[in-house]
């Protein structure tokens, strides 16, 4: 069974205020947004809770209705505590948080399954890369589908989740109250090539579904936050391509085992077992050179692959710890942001198999967690 279940506010509650100005004043725009969300969580931390929950043995349409449906209830203060999990996985804690926000943002990016349409994966946003715009399907309007992108967009960011790629700059513009005449618009903007040559028609188009996604923006109770520190709006609508990540941010932030200090400085322990310890130690530095190895040749696409497995989403995050240790497989413990890698691997060719392997189960399943 599929749960979703939000809080609605009582009446007469109002969605909480900001207590403190300094996010106005200072320079840099991410600390601008740290200093905001902490004001605007801490003021409704003793909200009721949202609880989100999904059940991982159900189908894709039966999971991707339960996320909707949580994100389609009206009069809900979204900056309350939230409370996530996932029936049929015993993962528990901060991890599965950062699992749904993680999903939620690629559903939107991928598609969701709700045969809206007769069309049996439903976009909310559709075009080229660095040019999405919202949908023009009327039954996706109809279902107040840009209000719950506004939501999950907001409530992903509410939370330090992962922002949304690729949005149009003219879609932006009007989004945040540019004029059409004013539109930065090109002919990527437009998805359909047959018009192509009525580039402002298009973002004309699209005007109701910027409407429904700006309510659902300003729900989530970020809206005075983009509309004062504009320079935010690229952390929360970043390029496609500025949201890549590259293996130098993966491995400027790895811990690594203390082993391979231990390793380099010969270390001997007072019980003598210094054979031991040394084995121990070139096994752990092996297989901590085929991850660097891994993290330094493959794709962009795998790599965000390994972060979510690594972490619970695509978000590198300030400290990712490396355990080597006796194992059949690569396991993680997402709510400690610890990668488990097997000490058996002798062979890159066999490692990298199988991080490929459980890095895309991991995509797909948090079971595998």
């Amino acid at each position: 069974m599929i749960r979703s279940v939000t809080t609605k506010m009582e009446e007469g509650e109002e969605m909480s205020t900001i207590t403190t100005g300094e996010w106005r004043t200072v320079s840099d725009a991410k600390q601008a947004g740290w200093l905001f969300l902490q004001d605007l969580l801490h003021s409704s931390r003793d909200s009721k809770p949202l609880f989100l929950c999904v059940d991982i043995r159900q189908d894709k349409a039966e999971q991707d209705q339960a996320l909707v449906s949580f994100y389609k209830s009206d009069n809900v203060n979204w900056t309350a505590p939230l409370l996530c999990k996932l029936e049929g996985d015993a993962a528990r804690g901060s991890g599965v948080d950062r699992h749904m926000m993680s999903s939620v943002i690629f559903k939107l990016m991928s598609g969701f399954h709700l045969n809206l349409g007769n069309v049996a994966i439903n976009k909310i946003f559709e075009g080229e890369p660095d040019h999405l715009i919202p949908s023009v399907l009327d039954e996706l309007l109809d279902n107040d589908m840009f209000t719950v992108a506004g939501r999950m967009i907001g409530h992903s960011f509410l939370y330090r989740g992962p922002s949304f790629p690729g949005l149009s700059p003219a879609i932006i513009h009007i989004l945040f109250g540019g004029s059409l005449e004013t539109t930065p618009v090109t002919v990527q903007d437009c998805p359909d090539l047959d018009i192509r040559d009525i580039v402002k028609m298009v973002v004309e188009q699209t005007r109701r579904q910027i409407n429904q996604f700006q309510k659902g923006l300003k729900e989530t109770g970020i809206w005075e936050l983009l509309i004062h520190r504009r320079d935010v709006i690229p952390i929360l609508f970043p390029r496609e391509s500025e949201a890549q990540i590259t293996p130098q941010m993966i491995l400027d932030r790895i811990i690594w085992p203390s082993s391979i200090t231990v390793f380099f400085e010969n270390y001997e322990d007072e019980d003598g077992d210094e054979d031991e310890d040394s084995y121990d130690a070139i096994d752990v530095c092996r297989v901590c050179g085929y991850l660097k190895t891994f993290i330094e040749n493959v794709s962009p696409a795998e790599l965000k692959r390994l972060i979510k497995f690594w972490t619970g989403w695509e978000v590198p995050a300030t400290e990712m710890r490396v355990k080597i240790h006796e194992a059949t497989f690569p396991t993680a413990l997402t709510c400690f942001e610890t990668l488990r890698l097997p000490k058996h691997y002798t062979e890159y060719k066999q490692f990298h198999q199988d991080l490929r392997v459980c890095t895309s189960i991991g995509c797909c399943s948090f079971g595998c967690v």
